[in-house]
C-alpha cells in the first residue's frame, strides 16, 4: 500500500505549501534568486505563519483592518541562521500592486513614512523603524477613506521589496526581488486558492475576513500581564511586540528569539518619528468595552463547512519542521481543537500571549513536551479583523455566508457568496494484513484529498465477500477520525473469519466506499490461512483438553466444533491470576464470562452425553 505510506511523508512535507500557500497568483511569483535572503527574506505582519528567515517564506498574508498598521520587514543577508551579513547594502525599494479589485487603480494601502505605494530604505535609515543591523522594517498604513458608505475599501496588496544594489553580502544579484501579500478588510471579504470572491476549490480552504465595527484597546492593568503583552514596556501593546516576540529578544528572557527585533536591548528611538522603534498600537473586536459579546465574531454559511482543523494541523506539523532546522519551537498560533460546522463562534485572537508565554517557559522542542495553543482565529493577531476557513464538503452552488459582530447582538450582518464546484478530489485506501486466521485481523481505511492530507468526518461504509466468511466486521460504517485526533482520517475495521471459513481456505475480500461519493471505492483482499483439525473423543462428564486455537479465539469458536452441539453443557477454564474459574454455559451464554481461550490453555468441556470437539491440529 504505497499510496498509504505516502500520506504521511507527503502531507508532512508539502501541508504548508499546499494548504496554506494558496496566495500567489500567476504572474506574481517572485524570482527565487537569495539576494535578499531567500527562503524568508521577506515577512508581513500581523500573520499567523509569517516568514522565518534562511527557512520558510511566508505561507499566510498579513490581514489588517482598515485604519490599522502592519509591519513589511526584509532580511538582507544570504546565509541561514544565526549568522549575518553585515548591513544591507544599498537601498531596497518598495513597491505596491493592488491586486484585489483588478483594474481598479493603485492601492488604498501606503507606506506610512511617505503616504505613497513606493518607498525607498536604506538599513538604518530616517524610514527603517528597527533597530537591528541587516534588517529593514517599514511599516504600511490602512488608512480609512473618507468617501463613500464605507471607511475604506477590501483590497488584496502584493508588495515587493526590490535590492538595487547587490545587498546582503552579494555583489552581483542587484535588483533580485521577494513579494508578500497583505489582505485589507474593511467590511468583509472571501479569498484563497483561485481568486478574491472565486469560485472555492473543493480541496482548497477559502479564508473569509470579517472587520468589527466596535473595536478597542484593552488595558494594561497588571505588571505579568504586562510582561506578556509588553515586553519592550513602551506602555502600548501592539504589533512592534509581535516583531519582537517572532525576531526579537524578549525583555523579560535574555537570549530568546532570533536577535533581529527592534529592541533587542534597549528602547531605540527613531530619528524620524522621535518614538520608540515599531511603536505600533493595534485594536481588536470589543477592546476595552464593557460587554463581552462583541468581543467574537459568528460566522454562518448554508453550503460547505467551517473548520480549521486541516491549516492548524499544517501549521503544527510546520512548526515541528522549523523546530529541527532551528534547534528553537515557534509555537503556531491557531488551535487544533476549534468548534467546526456551518455555525461557528470565533473570537479575535491575542497571539503575542501565547508566544511569550512559550518565550518566558524556555522550553526546548521536542523533549519540553509542548501544547499546541492558540486560537481559532487564522490572521493570528487581535487587530479589529477576524478570520475563519470554510472548506468544501461535496456541497455544490453558491454558499451564502453570513457574519456579525456579537453574534445577533451587535451591528447589522454582513453577507458575502463563495461558489463551490464538483466534488472534492477525495480518495480512500485500505491497509490490511497479508495474511488471516481464526483471531482475525484489523483493516484501515485511509480517506485523503488531491494533496494527500488526511480528510475526517467522512462516512465510510464496508461489506465482507463472501457474506458467510465474515464472522464479525466491526464497525460496518463509521467516520474517519478528525484531523486533529489520534487517527487523522482513518477508520480502523475489525473482521472476525468463521473457523469454518478459515479451515476452507482461500481468500477474504472487504470492500469499502464512502457514503457521500458512492463511486469513491476501495477494495483489500486477504489470504486466509488455512489449518488442518483434529477430532477429539470427549465422553458425559468434564473432559480436560489443550486448547491448540491461536490466542484469543473467540469461545464461540471452540463452541462451534462440538458435536452433537445439545451434548454441550459448560467450558470452564481456571484463571491462575485471579484463582477463580471463567465459564461458558450453553444454557445461558448471555451470563457467561468466558469469552475466549488462548493456545495450550488448560480447558474443560463438560458434556451431558459422549461427542466430539474439532480443534486445529499442531
Amino acid at each position: 500500500m504505497g499510496n498509504v505510506r505516502k500520506v504521511g511523508v507527503v502531507a508532512l512535507v508539502t501541508a504548508l505549501v499546499v494548504v496554506l500557500g494558496v496566495l500567489h497568483p500567476a504572474g506574481h511569483t517572485p524570482p527565487a534568486e537569495a539576494g535578499l535572503g531567500a527562503p524568508g527574506g521577506i515577512a508581513a505582519l500581523p500573520s499567523a505563519a509569517p516568514a522565518v528567515p534562511g527557512l520558510n517564506n511566508q505561507q499566510v498574508p498579513a490581514i489588517i483592518g482598515t485604519g490599522q498598521p502592519g509591519i513589511v520587514t526584509v532580511f538582507c543577508f544570504g546565509q541561514l541562521l544565526p549568522v549575518h551579513s553585515g548591513p544591507c547594502d544599498g537601498a531596497i525599494t518598495f513597491t505596491m500592486e493592488r491586486l484585489y479589485p483588478q483594474n481598479s487603480g493603485p492601492p488604498a494601502l501606503t507606506f506610512d513614512a511617505n503616504g505613497d505605494n513606493t518607498l525607498v530604505v536604506t538599513d538604518n535609515g530616517g524610514a527603517d523603524m528597527d533597530a537591528a543591523v541587516g534588517v529593514v522594517t517599514v511599516r504600511v498604513n490602512a488608512a480609512a477613506a473618507t468617501t463613500g458608505n464605507t471607511k475604506g475599501v477590501n483590497e488584496i496588496v502584493l508588495v515587493t521589496a526590490t535590492d538595487s544594489s547587490g545587498g546582503g553580502g552579494c555583489s552581483t544579484c542587484g535588483g533580485d526581488s521577494r513579494s508578500v501579500q497583505i489582505v485589507v478588510v474593511d467590511t468583509i471579504l472571501a479569498f484563497g486558492p483561485t481568486g478574491p470572491l472565486g469560485t472555492a476549490a473543493q480541496e482548497q480552504p477559502l479564508l473569509v475576513s470579517y472587520h468589527c465595527d466596535v473595536t478597542g484597546r484593552a488595558p494594561l492593568v497588571a505588571v505579568t500581564e504586562q510582561a506578556e503583552t509588553d515586553p519592550d514596556l513602551d506602555g502600548a501593546q501592539g504589533l512592534d511586540d509581535m516583531y519582537d516576540g517572532l525576531y526579537g529578544e524578549a525583555f523579560s528572557t535574555p537570549g530568546a528569539g532570533l536577535g533581529y527585533g527592534s529592541n533587542s536591548s534597549s528602547v531605540d528611538i527613531n530619528p524620524r518619528t522621535g518614538l520608540p522603534d515599531l511603536d505600533l498600537p493595534d485594536v481588536w473586536c470589543g477592546g476595552n468595552t464593557a460587554a463581552l459579546y462583541d468581543d467574537y465574531v459568528s460566522f454562518e454559511t448554508d453550503l460547505g463547512i467551517f473548520s480549521m482543523s486541516p491549516v492548524a494541523q499544517a501549521l503544527k506539523n510546520g512548526a515541528s519542521q522549523l523546530a529541527q532546522a532551528l534547534g528553537v519551537f515557534f509555537p503556531p498560533v491557531v488551535s487544533t481543537d476549534c468548534d467546526q460546522g456551518r455555525s461557528v463562534n470565533v473570537f479575535d485572537v491575542d497571539a503575542l500571549y501565547y508566544w511569550f508565554q512559550w518565550l518566558s517557559q524556555r522550553v526546548d522542542w521536542p523533549s519540553g513536551g509542548i501544547t499546541f495553543k492558540g486560537g481559532c482565529d487564522a490572521d493570528g493577531w487581535r487587530n479589529g479583523v477576524v478570520t475563519t476557513f470554510l472548506l468544501g464538503n461535496g456541497d455544490v452552488g453558491t454558499a451564502t455566508i453570513t457574519a456579525q459582530q456579537g453574534g445577533g447582538l451587535g451591528p447589522p450582518a454582513r453577507t458575502i457568496n463563495a461558489t463551490f464546484v464538483g466534488e472534492p478530489l477525495l480518495s480512500l485506501y485500505l491497509e490490511a494484513p497479508a495474511t488471516m486466521g481464526v483471531e482475525g485481523g484489523s483493516f484501515k481505511a485511509v480517506v485523503v484529498d488531491s494533496g494527500f492530507r488526511p480528510v475526517g468526518n467522512v462516512t465510510v461504509s464496508c461489506s465482507l465477500d463472501p457474506l458467510e466468511s465474515g464472522l464479525i466486521i466491526w464497525p460496518q460504517t463509521g467516520t474517519t477520525g478528525p484531523v486533529s485526533g489520534d487517527l487523522p482520517g482513518m477508520l480502523m475495521v475489525k473482521i472476525i473469519p468463521t473457523g469454518k471459513a478459515v479451515a476452507a481456505g482461500g481468500t477474504l475480500t472487504l470492500t469499502c466506499r464512502m457514503d457521500r461519493q458512492r463511486s469513491v471505492v476501495a477494495v483489500g483482499v486477504v489470504k486466509l490461512e488455512a489449518f488442518e483439525s483434529e477430532s477429539v473423543k470427549l465422553v458425559a462428564g468434564c473432559n480436560p483438553l489443550a486448547a491448540t486455537w491461536p490466542d484469543a479465539t473467540l469461545i464461540d469458536t471452540v463452541v462451534k466444533g462440538v458435536a452433537p452441539p445439545e451434548a454441550l453443557d459448560a467450558i470452564w477454564v481456571f484463571d491462575p491470576e485471579t484463582g477463580a474459574w471463567q465459564g461458558f454455559s450453553a444454557a445461558a451464554p448471555e451470563a457467561s464470562d468466558l469469552a475466549s481461550v488462548n493456545q495450550l490453555e488448560a480447558i474443560f468441556v463438560c458434556m451431558n452425553a459422549p461427542g466430539t470437539i474439532s480443534r486445529p491440529k499442531i
